[in-house]
């Protein structure tokens, strides 16, 4: 039970999969996946903010008089 609530806290927390398998010994970070993925709530959320960080965000809705026939701002 302690194994399993250390691995569960940790990637809540936004720990590396592969650092979470290194650490409980697992021959693969897809037994650690296999395992505690649904534990994983920020997964695709990382990514998406370092994109829009990089890129700035978008808005949602862009009003059609700002698009030019060529589907650009």
């Amino acid at each position: 039970m302690l194994r399993h609530t250390y691995a569960s806290v940790l990637l809540e927390a936004g720990e590396s999969i592969v650092t979470l398998a290194r650490w409980l010994g697992h021959s693969s970070p897809t037994t650690t996946l296999d395992h505690y993925a649904h534990f994983m709530p920020q997964a695709g959320g990382n990514g998406r903010a370092a994109i829009d960080a990089l890129l700035g965000t978008a808005p949602e809705y862009i009003p059609q008089d700002l698009v030019s026939s060529h589907g650009r701002i």
